[in-house]
């Protein structure tokens, strides 16, 4: 299932860095701070906008980070890792955009049918953001697995499989 690697303590610490930046992301920006204001959005309505404002700094940093990384002289093994947080970071960007389609549908779809509050906050949780939720939440167990497998000097084996170290004979 993981593949184990001889690393330093400082190689751990360095490959576990996107891994954590994708859980803050997901957990402190996307729940805590999406409730916090949404909580107060009546009396600041502009607040909200501040989560995907994070969101898409974050995204960034990981897709940008990932590619200097790609392209830098660090080992391998943290290469490794960047990639597969942005492959992570990736889904959960397509996730959150189909999450948002659906919901501006369902919003336009009560409008047109006339439906009430009720029905409209209905279809748009249960069809749009429930399966985004319970996606979230795998993406933090997995992110949460991938630290200590970056801090273990482990990689998932079907990734080791298809992308290779190039120079194997160093490890």
């Amino acid at each position: 299932m993981y593949q184990q690697f001889s690393i330093s303590p400082e190689e751990g610490k360095r490959a576990k860095w996107p891994h954590e930046i994708f859980l803050i992301n997901l957990v402190l920006n996307h729940i805590f701070v999406f409730v916090a204001t949404v909580a107060v959005a009546n009396a600041f309505p502009l607040l909200p906008v501040l989560v995907p404002v994070i969101s898409l700094s974050i995204t960034g940093y990981i897709l940008l980070k990932a590619r200097q990384v790609a392209a830098g002289n660090d080992t391998w093994f943290v290469k490794s890792h960047w990639r597969i947080a942005a492959g992570r970071n990736r889904i959960f960007m397509l996730l959150l955009a189909v999450a948002c389609v659906v919901s501006g549908g369902g919003l336009w779809l009560s409008r047109m049918m006339g439906w009430a509050k009720i029905q409209t906050i209905a279809l748009i949780g249960g069809v749009g953001l429930l399966p985004f939720m319970m996606s979230l939440l795998v993406l933090i167990v997995l992110g949460n697995d991938s630290v200590f497998q970056a801090r273990t000097g482990k990689l998932p084996k079907h990734f080791v499989e298809q992308n290779p170290d190039p120079q194997p004979a160093t490890r």
